[in-house]
């Protein structure tokens, strides 16, 4: 099964859903259904894109046709989604990138932004918004009036020491035809580089989110940007340790992602893999009242001074929830829940996690595996949490575990994908609401 055989899989619905589980990565296939929208490449050639959009917890996909394209290295990507609009990063031969709005409706389109690449004072132009390790730094707003205009916004980091904090705003307005670029600087203290992905937080205001440290804040449609940060909570202590340890290595979206709902307010979803920390016993001659010489081996010069290892206990996982809205000044705790907790109710859960355990009795806690890539829901359910696993690094099928964390429930286990990846972090899944404006065949 492909992955666009598996979006469209399933219960045939009326109507498109609410939200979905984009895979930001395009599958190249020549696919057309109603979604399908054409338009030419800046280098002349012909070029398709069409959704397969699936109720989450199945993934949803989308595919790209060109005979232009750049095979494997630099793979077409959606970098953003807002509404009825995504806009599509597509390599090309040549060292060519080419950007496209793509719009959702009753007659989709697709727009080469050919016009904004070629501009002199586009940041399109130097790779400003070239995405680096899962980067993404630009966002999209439908301008009011007529429904074809709209603003992109990108935002340039200077990574000097000296100018930490620094960044530059450009932005994009299609009934001006023209950029904009000003200056934004929060402060040394506040510096949120690197940043990996913008949410759009309702009044012309747009997020730059730094998944560790916070939320750069800028209104894109007015006068001024009024910068400002919104810190996020405190990594969970495992994954505190595990970012000490590695550092750039370890990836944030893997553990952690931000999402603004159909309400507004912002969540913060975090899966930590809970270590428990202890020394290892070490011998104690003050428990026994005769020592034979047969007890006591000579230390080797490497002995002396040794102190008793570190030793870490596998607790299994956990998934915490937080919200406020953009205006507030705090982080409510929505949940906790430990996977200890969950209970799985539904007996053909027990055959998939058997699947998953390649023939295996066992329950939530033995899959632990690979759970990684947290996502929350943007529409009202908001106590399903999903989470992506593959039991282990070698395996070929891909699944989400669909968790109700009210209830503390195993709501479903469903296999998504069953083409070969390394691992997790090398797809990233975004929560947005594109389907809802999609016809349906």
């Amino acid at each position: 099964m492909s992955r666009y055989d598996a979006a469209s899989g399933g219960a045939r619905r009326v109507g498109p859903p609410a939200w979905i589980l984009l895979d930001t990565e395009a599958v190249i296939a020549d696919r057309r259904n109603a979604t399908t929208a054409s338009s030419c490449t800046s280098t002349g050639a012909a070029i398709q894109v069409t959704f397969f959009a699936a109720d989450p917890p199945r993934d949803s996909s989308f595919c790209v046709h060109c005979d232009d394209l750049l095979q494997g290295y630099s793979p077409s990507s959606i970098l953003y989604s807002h509404g009825d609009v995504a806009l599509l990063r597509v390599a090309l031969w040549r060292q060519t990138t080419d950007y496209f709005l793509y719009r959702a409706g009753r007659q989709p389109s697709l727009r080469l932004l050919g016009d904004i690449h070629g501009s002199p004072d586009s940041p399109l132009s130097s790779s400003r918004i070239k995405p680096s390790n899962g980067e993404a730094l630009v966002g999209i707003l439908p301008l009011a009036g007529d429904g074809d205009h709209f603003l992109l916004a990108c935002l340039k980091s200077f990574c000097l020491y000296e100018e930490e904090g620094l960044y530059e705003l450009h932005v994009f307005r299609s009934d001006r035809d023209a950029w904009t670029s000003t200056p934004v600087r929060l402060g040394r203290e506040v510096s949120l580089d690197p940043l990996t992905k913008v949410i759009a937080l309702g009044g012309g205001e747009l997020g730059w989110v730094n998944l560790r440290k916070g939320i750069l804040v800028c209104d894109v449609l007015g006068e001024t940007p009024k910068p400002r940060a919104i810190p996020l909570p405190k990594l969970l202590p495992t994954n505190r340790f595990y970012l000490w340890r590695q550092q750039e290595r370890c990836w944030p979206r893997e553990y952690r992602d931000v999402v603004v709902c159909a309400d507004g307010s912002i969540r913060c979803v975090e899966l930590e893999h809970q270590l428990s920390r202890a020394l290892a016993e070490m011998p104690d001659v003050s428990s026994s009242d005769v020592l034979h010489d047969t007890d006591l081996p000579m230390e080797t010069y490497s002995d002396h001074g040794r102190v008793a290892p570190v030793l870490y206990k596998y607790l299994g996982w956990r998934v915490i929830v937080w919200r406020r809205t953009a205006s507030s000044t705090c982080w409510h705790k929505e949940r906790l829940v430990h996977v200890n907790d969950i209970v799985a109710n539904d007996p053909g859960h027990t055959n998939l996690l058997r699947e998953m355990l390649g023939g295996e009795d066992g329950d939530l806690v033995k899959v632990s595996g690979e759970m990684n890539v947290p996502c929350l829901s943007i529409d009202g359910d908001g106590d399903v949490v999903y989470i992506m696993s593959k039991v282990n690094d070698t395996d070929t099928k891909t699944w989400v575990v669909a968790v109700d964390m009210g209830r503390k429930t195993l709501l479903k286990v469903v296999p998504v994908s069953v083409e070969q990846r390394c691992s997790l972090v090398k797809s990233d899944y975004l929560s947005c609401g594109l389907s809802s404006y999609m016809e349906t065949d």
